[in-house]
């Protein structure tokens, strides 16, 4: 298994495409290429055509999947707002790479996605999808995934290059779609640990939802959770009553079974309102009663910590084998809008993996697994790691 990735800067999209294609040729043969990975920023989307002609052109026996963003990544560089062109390819023996369009409509009509979306012999592949946020319905897409595949990892992200619909692409096989969903299926010969790092850390103690309907909640442990949360509050340093100032999030358990909990064991939600008068909190999520949660805060500290402590079994110095790859999918809210450095994430994913080929955007919403179940995210760097399964 070989991955490279390439970087272009070039503000114009024919000279970005010719850099990228000539970094790639350099360094691998284009006939063995199985996986074609492209991620533009800044370029007008109408230019794309001719890109997802040339990728197709180069790499005949290769499927090609990509979309617009706000910014993106490769390798070691973080690059928001700005032009940028990124391809990564790899050569995959015996992995079998399955693509799908699903249009709305399609998405709308179907209540089994194995109806649209073949596999070889694998009940569970990794899947790989990009989205427009205007366009598709991307929770039925993730509830068929998870009912249809169980246990099947889901990475990707919303498509960010546009703010007003019809704004993005998503790339598929040379063809480019702005609507609905692209992706892919892996399987066979690969294996892809997922991190998904929610940048949040947990405050006081967990509680059972008692008390709770829709999206709000009413009790937590038989207490009015106003109440519950004033003790927390009162109980805390300053520097996180501060934080706590600035956002509160609530933490679902996925896996009600698991004990103790820890980071990554957690879904976590906005609380998007607090009624003082009816002592009921709102969440950007579903409330239901038996469920257990735990109050969480963000932070650029909490962010950089939880990713480390995520990525942390994966590192080089745990005894691992390095990844030959890795796809990172980060929120369009971290980057310099969560760290005053560029390239925080990245480089964290460096300095604990190695610098191995990597590409990614920065997403409207970031998709991933938590939990065996997969959600879409918000603040999040979703993260694949690549690697043979037989090793």
């Amino acid at each position: 298994m070989q991955f490279t990735s390439s970087l272009s800067l070039s503000n114009e999209c024919s000279q970005a495409t010719n850099e990228i294609l000539d970094q790639t040729l350099a360094r691998i043969d284009p006939e063995e290429v199985g996986l074609a990975i492209l991620f533009s920023s800044g370029h007008d989307a109408d230019e794309l055509d001719k890109v997802a002609d040339q990728i197709k052109a180069t790499f005949v026996n290769a499927v090609s999947i990509g979309t617009t963003a706000e910014g993106t990544i490769a390798s070691d560089r973080e690059l928001e707002s700005r032009h940028a062109l990124v391809l990564m390819v790899g050569h995959l023996p015996g992995v079998d790479v399955k693509p799908f369009h699903l249009p709305p409509h399609r998405l709308a009509d179907c209540e089994d996605l194995t109806e649209l979306v073949t596999t070889e012999n694998e009940s569970s592949p990794t899947f790989l999808a990009f989205g427009d946020p205007y366009t598709c319905d991307i929770h039925r897409f993730l509830q068929l995934v998870n009912e249809s595949f169980p246990g099947a990892a889901l990475l990707g992200g919303l498509a960010s290059g546009s703010p007003q619909p019809g704004g993005n692409r998503l790339l598929l096989n040379g063809f480019l779609h702005d609507e609905g969903l692209v992706g892919l299926t892996l399987s066979g010969n690969i294996r892809v640990e997922t991190v998904v790092s929610q940048g949040c850390r947990p405050i006081g103690k967990h509680f059972i939802i008692t008390g709770g309907e829709g999206n709000v909640i009413f009790e937590l442990g038989g207490s009015p959770v106003i109440e519950v949360l004033q003790q927390i509050i009162a109980a805390l340093p300053e520097a996180d009553q501060a934080l706590l100032r600035r956002g509160l999030f609530v933490g679902r358990v996925i896996d009600e079974v698991k004990r103790p909990l820890a980071r990554g064991d957690f879904l976590i939600q906005n609380v998007i309102g607090v009624d003082q008068e009816s002592g009921s909190l709102a969440v950007s999520g579903e409330v239901k009663r038996g469920t257990t949660v735990q109050f969480h805060v963000r932070d650029a500290r909490s962010a950089d910590e939880d990713l480390r402590q995520l990525l942390a079994p994966h590192a080089e110095d745990s005894g691992v084998s390095p990844p030959s790859a890795a796809l990172l999918f980060s929120c369009n809210g971290r980057g310099t809008r969560m760290w005053s450095e560029t390239d925080h994430d990245i480089s964290v994913l460096r300095e604990l993996c190695g610098r191995i080929p990597t590409a990614g955007f920065f997403c409207a919403g970031e998709l991933g697994p938590v939990g065996g179940k997969n959600f879409i995210h918000g603040f999040t760097a979703s993260i694949g790691l690549l690697r043979p399964a037989e090793e």
